[in-house]
């Protein structure tokens, strides 16, 4: 598993923003101080109606600590990510990342099994501070059920 300290591995993903492109993450995180947080899914219940929400809610306040992005991680396809950005207010540079493969997933080591729920394997609940494409600040859920830890006001403790 990915641990602070570690350089964030450079892949090409898809993100989602006013506009779908693919980059690599390198072009996300070289020289910028970036909050990543990772869901299981789209548009399911802790995800769509706490998790997401929070880090809306306290999108100006977490940029007026100088954060560049803020990037929200899910293992949905583009076309999925797309709706759920469109279906919130958020703002243009407020960026979805489609890990449609679970690529960027299984390179973190972050694969939670969700066969169970006939959902495979999606990602592991967390939030990390990356600057510079290092590791800085890194937080999983224990229970991917709940965002105690890994919502915004958990993570803006650490900026």
């Amino acid at each position: 598993m990915i641990k602070e300290g570690d350089i964030f591995p450079n892949n090409k993903v898809t993100v989602v923003g006013s506009q779908s492109e693919e980059i690599e993450t390198d072009q996300l995180f070289s020289g910028k101080k970036v909050i990543l947080f990772a869901v299981p899914g789209a548009f399911t219940p802790t995800c769509n109606n706490s998790h997401l929400p929070s880090f809306i809610k306290n999108y100006d306040e977490i940029k007026n600590k100088g954060v560049d992005n803020i990037i929200c991680l899910s293992v949905n396809d583009q076309f999925v990510s797309k709706v759920w950005r469109d279906s919130k207010s958020v703002k243009d540079d407020f960026l979805f990342m489609a890990d449609g493969n679970a690529k960027i997933t299984e390179s973190l080591d972050m694969i939670l099994d969700c066969s169970g729920f006939g959902m495979g394997n999606r990602s592991n609940r967390y939030v990390m501070l990356v600057e510079d494409k290092v590791v800085k600040k890194l937080i999983v859920e224990e229970n991917p059920g709940v965002c105690d830890l890994t919502n915004a006001e958990a993570i803006m403790k650490s900026i």
